[in-house]
């Protein structure tokens, strides 16, 4: 399922609006662009990189959206599918399930990355519901 919404999704992206933006280096990081596809006016594609990188191995994160809600996330190693803003499922970067994690970690990791995906969009005027 989430390798049918990110395909669906990428295969639409020429037909969306894109927009770009840059954020400037925060602390010791490298500044980050921001790539949003948008189909009337609802966010369906993020794509955040830094400025140094060229690709997912190299801290490139995917973020795909159904309904203005984060569906699925990719970072260098790991993805995650959400359901309402909670992880439902936590995968390697084969999409093979983490068997590694408790609850207490996924409660963390969806705190953090939802809040990220928040602040990035928001550098769009665009927020998460």
């Amino acid at each position: 399922m989430m390798r049918q919404t990110m395909q669906q999704i990428d295969a639409g992206l020429p037909q969306m609006t894109e927009r770009d933006t840059t954020l400037p280096p925060v602390a010791d990081s490298q500044p980050r662009h921001l790539a949003a596809w948008l189909q009337d006016g609802v966010v369906r594609k993020l794509v955040v990189a830094d400025s140094g990188g060229n690709g997912p191995g190299s801290g490139e994160t995917d973020i795909w959206f159904l309904g203005g809600d984060v569906a699925v996330l990719q970072q260098v190693a790991d993805v995650y599918a959400f359901d309402a803003g909670r992880i439902v499922l936590w995968t390697d970067g084969t999409l093979q399930p983490r068997t590694d994690v408790d609850q207490q970690l996924v409660m963390a990791k969806e705190t953090q990355l939802i809040d990220t995906a928040r602040r990035w969009l928001a550098a769009f005027g665009i927020a998460l519901p």
